[in-house]
């Protein structure tokens, strides 16, 4: 009985139920109007900010630079070798770049179970065709 009488007592308070119908089609306009010019702004927004996404987007991957060329590339070791971590690198051993940040590297040793591992950019370079700095990054043929 209390949801009843607070309705009964609002619309006695707006001067009953003719005004009360009207103040009701008058919010449900007003809410269709500020619905379409909310979706109207969102449509008109969304290419701005879809073109601010892909600057940023390509901001980034020119940041990654060489990094991105070097993804995917397989090297052959040349000369044996244990990592920090303790993985052995032996000579014919292949192993593919997965992914590069700075002197870090993420590569899979190809026939090795345990995989992937981090490895030294550095300690690549020493042992394969792997390029030791970035500007000279380009995958072995």
């Amino acid at each position: 009985m209390g949801g009843y009488q607070v309705i009964t007592t609002l619309i006695k308070r707006v001067g009953g139920p003719e005004n009360a119908m009207k103040l009701a089609a008058a919010a449900g306009g007003l809410l269709l109007v500020a619905g379409g010019a909310a979706h109207a702004g969102i449509e008109k927004a969304t290419p701005a900010i879809k073109k601010k996404a892909e600057q940023l987007f390509e901001k980034w991957r020119s940041r990654a630079g060489a990094t991105d060329e070097l993804a995917g590339s397989v090297y052959t070791v040349t000369a044996a070798a244990e990592s920090d971590q303790g993985v052995s690198f032996n000579v014919g051993d292949t192993f593919r770049v997965l992914e590069r940040d700075a002197n870090a590297v993420l590569i899979e040793l190809i026939g090795n179970d345990l995989n992937p591992w981090v490895i030294s950019a550095d300690l690549l370079a020493e042992i394969s065709g792997f390029p030791a700095d970035l500007d000279s990054a380009a995958p072995e043929a």
